[in-house]
């Protein structure tokens, strides 16, 4: 006698219709990570903020981490700060907000923080600046050509990302943001340059460079007459 094994069905059509409904319900569950960047001076001070409402009235410890070493740790019967952040940091054990000062390039680096002992999902990435110098303009105007490259000058190490900015008298030139900028022999109208440097942290302008393609002016005048010199 051969016996039959019981028939399978599929699932009908109405579980194909929840799947999206219940993927979506699952992302949703999930933790949302957050990342968040901040440029900060050399010198100067910066304050860390925990991702909103991870910090509770209900909190009892605090611990922040700079990578993984130790920044400070709060609990219910010490606050300790460690290593160089000893003397130039201060934790709000209210909103759990950290306030480092005295900043120095070391103190690059991704922070983050756990409360009650449970990692929170926010990266804080901190870049420690120097600000820009005050620039100086040199040229290079080869012979034979009708046009001179002006170098916007200055030792950006440790203070990038630097961006430029040219001005013709008091104008700043738009899509002139490199450090060289191209006269034309055309440009007699314009009687000097500067330019810009800025970042993060700071900005900083150049003196007045001259136009090197600006036409002389002659004038006669009478002897013993006068004469009105007049600006351009």
């Amino acid at each position: 006698m051969i016996s039959s094994s019981p028939v399978k069905t599929l699932p009908g059509p109405g579980w194909i219709l929840l799947l999206p409904f219940l993927l979506l319900r699952l992302l949703s569950a999930a933790p949302v990570s957050s990342e968040e960047t901040i440029y900060a001076k050399e010198g100067g001070k910066v304050t860390l903020k925990p991702k909103p409402g991870s910090v509770s009235d209900a909190t009892k410890s605090i611990i922040w981490k700079i990578g993984n070493d130790m920044v400070v740790d709060l609990d219910p019967d010490d606050l300790a700060y460690y290593g160089r952040f000893k003397a130039r940091s201060n934790l709000n054990n209210r909103t759990g907000e950290l306030t480092i000062t005295d900043l120095t390039f070391d103190l690059t680096g991704v922070y983050n923080i756990e409360i009650d002992n449970t990692p929170i999902d926010h990266k804080i990435n901190l870049f420690v600046l120097a600000p820009v110098p005050v620039p100086s303009i040199a040229s290079s105007c080869p012979e034979g050509t009708n046009t001179c490259d002006l170098i916007c000058e200055g030792n950006t190490v440790r203070a990038e990302p630097v961006t430029y900015i040219w001005m013709t008298d008091n104008a700043e030139v738009s899509n002139s943001s490199n450090k060289i900028y191209t006269v034309k022999g055309d440009s007699s109208g314009v009687r000097e340059f500067s330019c810009k440097m800025k970042n993060p942290v700071s900005e900083e302008r150049s003196k007045p460079f001259s136009n090197p393609f600006k036409a002389d002016e002659t004038i006669y005048v009478k002897e013993g007459g006068e004469v009105t010199l007049k600006p351009k």
